[in-house]
């Protein structure tokens, strides 16, 4: 669900459609927030592969700013210009498989500098 109560960023609630809203945000160039992430839940918060996947897009682009609350539970996601450097190393972890962090590469390098 998306709110528009500032015209130049624009508000989603919940973690569904986590990395889609993140590569979409970065293609276009809109800063987005996204808030209640899991805030119902005993473990509220971002996940680490959700973390991971942050400092991935932050080692792939320049300008970015994330903003996270203490508890997770908030986000807020100002992209940059998609670099695509190489030689960029990354420890995906053992949360999610490879393919997952990948999907959303997939997308992003066409448009890399």
């Amino acid at each position: 669900m998306a709110s528009n109560s500032n015209p130049n960023t624009i508000t989603f609630k919940g973690c569904s459609l986590f990395r889609q809203r993140l590569v979409t945000a970065t293609l276009a160039g809109k800063a987005i927030r996204i808030i209640d992430i899991r805030s119902g839940t005993t473990e509220p918060g971002l996940k680490d592969f959700e973390a991971s996947f942050l400092r991935l897009l932050e080692k792939i682009t320049n300008g970015s700013t994330i903003e996270i609350n203490d508890t997770g539970t908030k986000l807020r996601y100002k992209p940059g210009i998609i670099s695509g450097a190489s030689g960029i190393e990354h420890d995906c972890g053992k949360s999610r498989s490879i393919g997952w962090f990948l999907e959303a590469l997939i997308c992003l390098a066409p448009f890399a500098k």
